[in-house]
């Protein structure tokens, strides 16, 4: 190894050693190892990589993807594309088969167990006892269960069992670790997490054993909460930063899996506000980067209703016969999730998470499915792929290598009301992108790269500029004629857009941007204990959220609630375009200001808005709303 190669090693063994303290930033501002001016770890040599490329360098404090390569080199398309695992229920779909585990109880809709094990909650609700009135009833009782009435009168139907553990992952053969990996974490020790197959009017239930070891991977931390984004989903199941599940304790999960607007349009809601392709992370406080960065990401496909339109036409049902008949066929073989995620490993090969990036993390490897650039046999027929980047900092540009265009059909996981035709599409981070590719026009044999072409040099965000040729990420071989029938179609018309006719009650200005060197929303630092706003459920509000610039780029989450564009840099939108319908994420751009109208509907208790950049949400660029 160059002695160049080994400060490297020596700064990026430093660092870990950092986070395998548990140490934050206000821990290391308040040490004097890091510049409150610019949120860096001072230059000093065997600390930062700033000081490790001094010579020579733009004196940046991350290193540069396509410059400063760090990682061991590895050869692309060497590995399969791994599909997701497909996540089933407990056996015989009995909840009478869900561990009890540590002193817990059988599943119910009220907490069970004790502060020494069982359910987190009860030790949560001894630590925190300020949030026994977070929700409506007591101590985050389910709201959707055993309740009565049009919202609470949802039991399970389907029951799930998760354990989160530590395991080893082979990222790539090439890697210094082989095929033997290296530890990550994982929901039931894969990453990414299982798929789950959900339906709306069939509510569903996980319980979520924290299985792991006190010692993290030189970053993480063992407490975790399972955040469903975007689920329109009761506060005690949302996976709110607040709500911690403890090392060898569980939390217990239920989804009644309503559309948006049960009080208001009656039934189990407008199936015009259904949700698609979903995702699940891990939003444990100050830790969210850290633990997605450990492995703690999985995908959820919930389909509509059985039906949900009168019209048989309509519907998203998961079946390529039956109502919008997109692709999909016998156990999902064409219904594709694709989880995107950049890493940095360092010289030795080992997993890294890049400490002093407050800006954001970005790496130089580029996995599909917990996989390095892979491939993927394709048959002469529609795909529909739901492409979801978790981050932690890096947006894409997507183009086919051979310049054709494709057909986006989702955006944030909500179905437009047409398809759009594009040859190239943007994601930020926790944006999902629902696209169709059809490959009967091509010859067995063909291949065809999915290439990401934006320029980004650090968490800023991208600097604007297409790349020639890009970043190759994924590789798409079409093997020979399809076996089987194409049923599947790209229809006309899609989801129609619920309208947007009620009145507000309020308008709020969110504005992100920095404090004393660290991130803030309205200029204030993240307060566990403060709640930004009280909301009153059933209303409409309109929210102006702003970014104060400095180049840099703030994908904005709002959590339980999707929201309509009203204007973006004081321009409306218009309905042809991808981003002009329902969405979860805002793309807020440098000195960018976007309106949007959102609604409060059905569930109380407590939420948050954050940036999803996440390195920006762990230092403070969150907020905490609520539902009365």
């Amino acid at each position: 190894m160059k002695q160049h190669e080994k400060l490297i090693q020596r700064t990026m063994d430093v660092q870990r050693e950092i986070t395998q303290a548990g140490l934050t930033r206000r821990d290391l501002l308040k040490m004097g190892l890091m510049s409150a001016a610019t949120g860096m770890l001072l230059p000093i040599p065997g600390l930062s990589l700033r000081a490790a490329w001094a010579k020579g360098s733009d004196l940046l404090s991350c290193p540069v993807p396509g410059v400063n390569i760090i990682s061991p080199p590895t050869r692309a398309w060497v590995e399969e594309l791994p599909r997701l695992v497909e996540k089933g229920t407990v056996p015989d779909n009995d909840p009478a088969n869900i561990s009890w585990g540590n002193g817990g109880g059988a599943p119910g809709p009220v907490p069970v167990g004790n502060f020494f094990g069982g359910d987190s909650k009860i030790r949560l609700l001894r630590d925190w006892p300020a949030l026994r009135t977070a929700t409506p009833y007591p101590d985050m009782s389910h709201q959707g269960w055993g309740k009565g009435g049009a919202l609470g009168d949802h039991p399970p139907q389907n029951w799930y069992e998760m354990r989160v553990k530590q395991f080893n992952h082979v990222w790539h053969r090439d890697m210094p670790a082989g095929m033997t990996g290296q530890p990550a974490w994982g929901f039931d020790s894969v990453f990414p997490g299982p798929m789950f197959r959900t339906r709306y009017g069939e509510p569903h239930f996980v319980r979520m054993h924290n299985d792991l070891p006190a010692k993290n991977l030189g970053f993480g931390i063992s407490r975790i909460s399972t955040h469903l984004h975007n689920m329109h989903t009761p506060s005690e199941s949302d996976g709110n930063p607040l709500y911690t599940n403890y090392p060898r304790s569980y939390w217990d999960y239920h989804y009644p899996n309503v559309y948006a607007g049960v009080n208001q349009f009656g039934g189990i809601g407008n199936p015009d506000e259904a949700l698609g392709t979903l995702f699940y992370h891990d939003h444990m406080l100050d830790f969210t980067a850290q633990n997605v960065y450990a492995g703690l990401a999985g995908m959820n496909s919930i389909y509509d209703a059985w039906g949900a339109y009168s019209d048989p036409n309509m519907g998203d049902y998961g079946d390529e016969t039956r109502g919008w008949r997109l692709p999909c066929g016998e156990n999902f073989e064409f219904d594709v999730g694709l989880v995107f995620h950049d890493r940095q490993f360092d010289p030795q090969g080992r997993d890294f998470f890049p400490l002093a990036c407050l800006d954001g993390a970005i790496g130089d490897k580029m996995t599909v499915n917990g996989k390095i650039q892979p491939f993927m046999p394709v048959k002469r027929r529609k795909y529909r792929f739901r492409l979801l980047n978790i981050g932690p900092s890096r947006s894409y540009d997507w183009f086919l290598s051979n310049g054709y265009p494709f057909v986006v059909i989702a955006n944030d996981g909500n179905l437009l009301p047409a398809p759009v035709m594009v040859k190239s599409i943007r994601q930020s981070v926790a944006e999902r992108l629902d696209i169709i590719v059809d490959f009967s026009r091509y010859a067995p044999g063909t291949e065809i790269i999915l290439v990401n072409r934006a320029e980004q040099t650090s968490g800023r965000g991208p600097r604007g500029k297409l790349l020639s040729p890009g970043m190759e990420v994924l590789k798409f071989i079409v093997t020979s004629d399809r076996f089987e029938p194409d049923r599947s179609r790209i229809p006309a018309r899609l989801r129609p857009l619920p309208d947007i006719d009620q009145p507000v009650s309020a308008s709020r200005v969110w504005s992100f941007g920095r404090t004393n060197g660290q991130w803030a929303v309205n200029k204030k630092l993240f307060d566990r204990r403060v709640i930004d706003a009280e909301i009153p459920e059933g209303s409409a509000e309109r929210w102006t959220v702003i970014n104060e610039g400095g180049s840099w780029q703030h994908p904005v989450h709002i959590h339980y609630e999707e929201h309509r564009r009203l204007s973006y840099n004081g321009r409306g939108t218009s309905v042809a375009r991808v981003d002009a319908g329902r969405k979860d994420v805002i793309r807020l751009e440098s000195n960018a200001r976007a309106e949007v109208y959102i609604r409060f509907r059905d569930y109380k208790g407590l939420y948050v808005m954050h940036c999803h950049n996440v390195v920006h949400e762990d230092h403070a660029m969150m907020v905490i709303w609520k539902i009365v």
